[in-house]
């Protein structure tokens, strides 16, 4: 038994190392050291959180706590005849995501996490969703929340971030049609002005007080 009151943590794959010094750790401790230094060499840290367009981090966080994904299908489905309905076409819907982060920090890293935030809610820039194994592009942020409990500190906070796919769609050319009519118009030549003539002054009749109608004689006999 050591002298230190230390328990007997066997050195296995899957247990964590426990320092046996205050500050010079074993040679085992330093070669777990090395080896996720050279893993995070390889293969990088893996990244979580929201980005821009630039590959720039928007939200600066302590610590990712989790992140929840959604993505579905609605099938159109329409009443017919005797009560009973008909499905035709199943279309793709955008999904949505919730992230969730912890920010511990002084009154004024708190303040600008909460001014970013608001900032992101009425925005209408596009942000990537990055994980380790897919990045999921093209979001907006459409809303969060927070909390602050005694569990983890009156200092802590606890933010869900929820964002929405946002669908850019393009305008649709039509080179070559079945039809000459169903391409798009183009201007090939120039374009001449006519100069076009004041229109002749219309007669405007006064309805309120219309002018007397004169009786013209008819020529013959009533029969």
């Amino acid at each position: 038994m050591p002298l230190i009151e230390f328990p007997n943590v066997p050195q296995v794959p899957g247990v964590p190392a426990v320092l046996r010094g205050l500050t010079i750790p074993s040679l085992d401790e330093l070669a777990n050291l090395g080896l996720g230094a050279i893993a995070a060499l390889i293969f990088g840290i893996p990244r979580w959180g929201l980005y821009d367009q630039n590959g720039q981090q928007v939200l600066l966080f302590d610590t990712f706590l989790g992140i929840r994904f959604r993505n579905g299908s609605r099938i159109s489905s329409f009443p017919v005849e005797q009560g009973t309905f008909s499905s035709f076409n199943k279309v793709d819907t955008p999904f949505d995501a919730m992230l969730r982060f912890a920010l511990s920090g002084d009154m004024a890293s708190r303040g600008a996490l909460l001014n970013t935030l608001e900032a992101l809610k009425g925005s209408v820039d596009l942000f990537s969703v990055v994980t380790p194994e897919i990045v999921y592009p093209s979001t907006n942020v459409v809303a969060y929340s927070y909390e602050r409990n005694t569990r983890s500190g009156p200092s802590q906070l606890i933010v869900d971030l929820y964002v929405e796919e946002v669908r850019q769609t393009a305008a649709a050319d039509f080179g070559q049609t079945a039809e000459p009519d169903g391409a798009d118009e183009e201007s090939n030549g120039q374009v001449q002005t006519f100069p076009v003539s004041d229109p002749a002054p219309v007669e405007i009749f006064d309805v309120a007080n219309p002018a007397p109608i004169e009786a013209v004689p008819l020529d013959g006999a009533i029969q």
